[in-house]
């Protein structure tokens, strides 16, 4: 009997078509690109794909008087085009998601620097001037997680630091930047983690995420990004907090898991360790616990802080500065400083201020429509930020760049939850309006502020660069900033730096980079 002609190799499986009573002839066809069909095959029925094991039982349905007889493909001309079509709107989408992002890092690319800023000197130099002198784990390890600067304690910074120079042997200010950088991309994946609506196909998840990628890489928060410090503080401390409460909230009305918990926990540490207000993770993940009756995992996520409140706690001597900020200003004061840190998006305070009343009233919204029930990640997330907020205006009373970034976040909240809220209630605001007018919202927003950012980026890197070359003609009397506010506000500032940057070189924990 001869073999069918699209079996001409004796091993070969092939795939054929059986029926079921759906009508949908899609998703035809076998790994092979062979179609064929069975004796009684209903143009009318949906094509399942069964396997046959081998030659030899192809061989035995022939014998049976049941041959496979090959057939052209039977679907419909316009659904291949659609398919087709369908791919090229994904592709588009992704580059429409992704080209916020990689317009930003080329912006960070070219004005970034490799030499230190500013509290790189006290927080990074002079650590590893010191951790190179160590002997030891115990005594590498205590200063690592309790080496005070300022008001902080940065056991997250200093052990990347450690890291750095247990590898390498010197400081690498490119390798630490953009470390600090790659942290924006972690964060914008948990976005996209949080805010995507489960359910959904790919192609609407991606369109409603567009204006969240515009705000967020709008740069707004330049001042945290291409130097070493800012961003390997201002930025995990976001990244740890969010996968923090997304692993301890992995599906809603769900206790998590020992190993999520134990994930989730780790992560809050790492925040801990990052800035000070990692700490308000604290009372916010038990908060949900509690309020989900999961008491266990409340005393493990309690005690997860025992570690960094211990190393905080260690020899901890309070600045000066925090203090007497604190008792400056009225209550009053005090509350406006917290809206205008809700809407510091806008580099106006007193805009920011308005912005930040506007935030308030769509979180109240989103408080009375009981948000934390459908999306319990972004609702506590929020709620860890406005206990930053709170934070910020007691104790620092100050707007500056790199506190924008929570205003972003709050911003990408609001858009998530009145997408979903106004244009399912008011007609005059139907979903697709809201979400034309959001992007160019957004799309605009970003244009606007990584134009501004990109030159304050380049001011920046010209004022140090400028302050190197400075330093390098005399390291001995000249200092290696010529910053006049930082002059101003610290006069003592720029000799310290001097000071610690003539001790690094010598000890070979850095050297000048040629090129700059």
């Amino acid at each position: 009997m001869p073999e069918p002609p699209f079996c001409r190799q004796e091993s070969m499986k092939v795939w054929v078509l059986t029926l079921t009573g759906l009508r949908n002839d899609r998703d035809a066809g076998g790994p092979f690109g062979v179609d064929c069909w069975l004796p009684g095959y209903r143009p009318d029925a949906f094509r399942k794909l069964v396997r046959l094991d081998n030659h030899e039982t192809q061989q035995r349905r022939m014998e049976n008087g049941q041959p496979a007889v090959p057939l052209t493909d039977n679907r419909k001309p316009g659904m291949d085009r659609y398919a087709e079509k369908s791919r090229r709107v994904s592709a588009w989408l992704l580059i429409s998601v992704l080209l916020p992002a990689a317009v930003a890092f080329g912006l960070l690319y070219r004005q970034e620097f490799a030499v230190p800023y500013q509290d790189d000197y006290p927080v990074i130099v002079d650590f590893a001037n010191d951790y190179s002198q160590l002997h030891g784990f115990t005594a590498k390890l205590l200063d690592i997680a309790t080496k005070q600067n300022s008001d902080y304690k940065l056991g997250f910074v200093h052990f990347v630091v450690a890291m750095e120079m247990e590898f390498a042997g010197h400081l690498n200010f490119p390798v630490l930047v953009n470390l600090g950088n790659l942290s924006l991309i972690a964060i914008a994946y948990l976005l996209w983690r949080v805010y995507r609506r489960d359910g959904s196909d790919k192609n609407g998840q991606l369109m409603e995420f567009i204006p969240i990628s515009a705000l967020f890489f709008s740069l707004t928060y330049w001042e945290s990004l291409d130097w070493a410090m800012a961003g390997l503080q201002n930025l995990p401390v976001i990244l740890f907090s969010l996968l923090a409460l997304y692993l301890l909230i992995s599906k809603p009305g769900v206790s998590p898991s020992p190993l999520l918990l134990f994930l989730s926990c780790i992560s809050a540490m790492l925040a801990a360790f990052s800035s000070a207000n990692g700490f308000l993770l604290a009372p916010v993940g038990l908060l949900m616990l509690v309020r989900r009756r999961n008491f266990e995992a409340s005393v493990v996520w309690c005690a997860s802080f025992a570690v960094p409140i211990a190393a905080y706690l260690y020899h901890y001597t309070p600045s000066y500065v925090s203090v007497d900020t604190i008792h400056r200003g009225s209550y009053v004061a005090k509350l406006g400083y917290f809206f205008a840190f809700m809407g510091c998006a806008i580099p106006s305070r007193n805009a920011a201020g308005l912005l930040g009343l506007v935030i308030s009233a769509v979180l109240l919204l989103a408080l009375r429509s009981r948000v934390e029930r459908t999306n319990p990640v972004a609702f506590y997330f929020t709620l860890w930020i406005l206990l930053t907020a709170g934070l910020v205006a007691w104790l620092r009373q100050t707007i500056a760049s790199r506190y924008s970034i929570y205003s972003v976040l709050l911003l990408t909240f609001c858009y998530w939850f009145l997408f979903r809220y106004v244009s399912s209630r008011f007609s005059a605001f139907n979903q697709k309006r809201f979400y034309v007018a959001s992007t160019i919202l957004a799309a605009s927003f970003f244009l606007m502020r990584d134009w501004s950012a990109y030159e304050h980026l380049v001011q920046r890197r010209q004022m140090v660069l400028a302050g190197m070359e400075h330093y390098r003609a005399n390291p001995e009397v000249n200092p290696p900033t010529i910053d006049p506010v930082l002059a101003k506000a610290f006069p003592d500032e720029p000799d310290r730096e001097r000071v610690t940057l003539n001790k690094a070189i010598q000890l070979n924990v850095y050297t000048l980079s040629p090129n700059q």
